[in-house]
């Protein structure tokens, strides 16, 4: 019977901990242990960790609370995996909360394919002003589908815990965008993945999320990650190196066109440029278009991507 350690990375977050680890211990089938690791809060999310960690004290559960001095949800969740002693973890953000059948559904899944690596799932995102919507989910197609639309988020699956051990972990050095960097490389791995048509997570937007208001605060960091990807991908032999390149083109451009809605426009001309380079005439159409009706607000252009 495969175990399942729960990993939950915190950073002043005292007024969500309780409602995302309620949300796991009120799991159908709850996991062996939840892991919290706290980043240098400044307010009472410690205590509040403690204080519930005190009052489930006798219930079957294993709960541990560590502080991680390094900055960075990548050394906290890094800290997490290094102590986790389950067959599968699930890395889940302090700001949200699981659904009741989540961990009961994935395991399901493992007991009928034993061989999976990766179980994932939809995600329901609650926006600051109440609306809802559900990421586009393209688990049959995981490159394309991790890439534009963050496949594996870190709500969103469940893996084991030896393979991404040895795509690398969490790298302390990805600053945004760690999720999708993280999900890349485990995807280089050629994880057999096995996926629900169904929401099992609940994400809430939140007013000081660590990627921030706009893109243009954090100009540099992005394109770093966007980087490191293309690097790993040129590095590598897989299979799909050439179409991983185009998508990772596509998503300089986008990023280009958010710039540009920003009024970023020496940024955004760069990106644009940079996404144009060394590809075929086709491949240009698609990502100049791609930022052009981007940059006015239109939303879908990944749809194009199905070209590429």
């Amino acid at each position: 019977m495969a175990t399942v350690s729960v990993i939950v990375p915190v950073l002043n977050r005292e007024h969500t901990i309780l409602r995302c680890l309620e949300s796991i211990l009120n799991q159908s089938r709850i996991p062996e242990e939840i892991i919290i690791v706290d980043n240098g809060s400044s307010d009472l999310t410690v205590k509040k960790v403690k204080d519930w960690t005190a009052r489930i004290v006798n219930r079957d559960l294993k709960v541990k609370l560590l502080i991680e001095p390094v900055e960075g949800a990548c050394a906290a969740r890094q800290r997490g995996l290094e102590e986790a002693k389950s067959d599968y973890v699930i890395f889940f953000d302090s700001d949200d909360a699981m659904r009741p059948e989540l961990i009961k559904k994935a395991l399901s899944v493992i007991n009928k394919e034993s061989k999976t690596d990766i179980v994932c799932w939809k995600c329901e995102i609650e926006q600051l002003d109440g609306s809802k919507r559900i990421p586009s989910f393209i688990p049959q197609d995981p490159f394309r589908g991790h890439l534009i639309h963050t496949l594996l988020r870190p709500q969103g699956y469940m893996v084991r815990k030896d393979f991404l051990e040895k795509a690398g972990g969490w790298k302390k050095n990805i600053k945004v965008w760690n999720d999708l960097e993280t999900g890349f490389r485990l995807l280089l791995n050629d994880p057999v993945i096995n996926s629900m048509d169904e929401v099992l997570a609940d994400i809430y937007a939140q007013e000081n999320s660590i990627t921030g208001k706009n893109f243009s605060s954090k100009r540099g960091l992005w394109e770093t990650t966007i980087d490191e990807m293309e690097q790993l991908n040129d590095s590598n032999n897989h299979s799909e190196k050439i179409r991983i390149k185009k998508i990772i083109n596509y998503r300089r451009a986008i990023l280009g066109a958010m710039y540009y809605k920003e009024g970023n426009r020496d940024a955004a001309t760069k990106l644009l440029k940079s996404s144009l380079r060394d590809i075929s005439s086709k491949d240009k159409i698609i990502n100049y278009v791609s930022y052009l009706y981007t940059r006015k607000g239109g939303r879908g252009a990944w749809l194009l991507t199905y070209f590429l």
